[in-house]
């Protein structure tokens, strides 16, 4: 795949098919039936919205695969999936005849009456948007249906070639459109007007350079989003923040974000940063924080535990005299959702290998006056680790 093709290619997606078969020959599964639209995308590169209409993915062992669907998505299938042999479709939900009455049928019709089929949703549907249907699996009495999220998701824990590099060019606008928004931080003004203005910039630059080579994959009012998320001042204590009735004011701790959709996949890219000169306190947190993500960052090889990269960086924000302020732990595997499996966590003992990807982000939170969290996105790479994203991490750097 070069930067032209600004997408995972055909022949990817044919391999993962193949790869998926292969487990479900060596579990005698007849079928793995999905209806989660990031697997479906993982699987076959068709994105779609996910509404109250079931959806549903089919692979069969020895057959083509086929989809079932809403009357109103069968031409964007056929348009945008060439790896779809048959669409079968109803009307509309929840019809006179309930989809999922539907989607039992078909599957009858096409030999998987009686078979084991490994699935995402034992109800046969995404679900979400008030749905409510009989299960697939009381429909289908004779078959015998098996949990099959892992067969996708464990193929997702290691990032292809072609998915690190769409990750790459992610991070490079990342990179851009954190620099616009820092251009555009003003004291009196609401943060999320800056992120407007700012992802607004960003995109305009971003699809000027990419032109018809960039797709959108994912509902969204805009591929590209950089701003606060109301983490102003006392707001950036709050790491999960919405929305700030404060505007921007000198003195503030404000915790940016920065996200870049490219073929689906999404690097992560956040940052303290300083209004005006920073006091005592501040530079106490910061430096805090940046110590313990260098920690982190020393640790990500192959071979390591997710925990211990967790244990690493409260080892050093404990030796700040800081363990209070810890409110989450220190990352989370990236790539086509924002948060994914392996986890930065005591609980996770998951073996890195080479191709993961991560965030490293620990945190520190004083509540009622500010939190300090840089976020960084890093592939595994033979050796150690490499960082996808690039940006100034200095508190000089980052004082506005």
């Amino acid at each position: 795949m070069s930067l032209k093709d600004l997408r995972i290619s055909e022949a990817e997606h044919k391999t993962r098919i193949e790869k998926i078969r292969g487990e479900m020959r060596g579990s005698r599964i007849g079928a793995l039936y999905l209806t989660n639209p990031t697997r479906i995308m993982y699987t076959t590169g068709f994105s779609y919205i996910s509404t109250e209409r079931p959806l549903a993915l089919v692979i069969p062992m020895d057959e083509p695969l086929f989809f079932m669907a809403p009357q109103l998505e069968y031409d964007h299938i056929r348009g945008e999936c060439t790896l779809a042999d048959e669409v079968y479709t109803y009307p509309d939900y929840p019809g006179k005849a309930h989809p999922i009455r539907i989607f039992a049928r078909q599957m009858a019709e096409r030999g998987l009456g009686s078979s084991v089929i490994a699935t995402d949703s034992f109800d046969g549907a995404a679900g979400g948007f008030g749905y409510r249907g009989p299960s697939l699996r009381d429909l289908m009495s004779k078959a015998r249906f098996v949990d099959g999220r892992d067969i996708v998701d464990s193929m997702r824990l290691v990032k292809s070639k072609q998915e690190i590099r769409l990750l790459r060019e992610s991070a490079r606008w990342c990179e851009v459109a954190h620099d616009i928004l820092l251009e555009n931080v003003r004291s009196g003004v609401h943060d999320a007007l800056i992120a407007v203005r700012s992802s607004h910039e960003a995109l305009a630059r971003m699809l000027k350079r990419l032109g018809q080579r960039y797709v959108q994959f994912k509902i969204a009012l805009s591929p590209v989003v950089v701003g606060f998320r109301g983490q102003v001042g006392r707001g950036s204590a709050i790491p999960h923040a919405v929305y700030s009735k404060e505007k921007i004011r000198r003195g503030d701790v404000l915790v940016s974000e920065a996200g870049v959709e490219v073929g689906g996949y999404t690097s992560e890219l956040e940052r303290t940063v300083i209004v005006g000169k920073p006091g005592s306190k501040v530079v106490r947190y910061f430096t805090a924080m940046l110590k313990a993500q260098d920690a982190a960052l020393h640790e990500f090889r192959p071979g390591i535990a997710c925990s211990k990269v967790d244990d690493v960086a409260r080892q050093s924000i404990e030796a700040s005299g800081l363990a209070e302020a810890i409110r989450h732990h220190t990352g989370h595997g990236i790539g086509l959702d924002g948060h994914e499996p392996p986890w930065l966590d005591p609980g996770d003992r998951t073996i890195m290998r080479q191709g993961m990807v991560f965030s490293c982000e620990p945190g520190l939170y004083v509540p009622g006056y500010a939190g300090f969290r840089h976020s960084d996105t890093i592939e595994i790479t033979g050796k150690g680790m490499d960082l996808i994203t690039h940006y100034p991490r200095g508190l000089e750097e980052l004082t506005i």
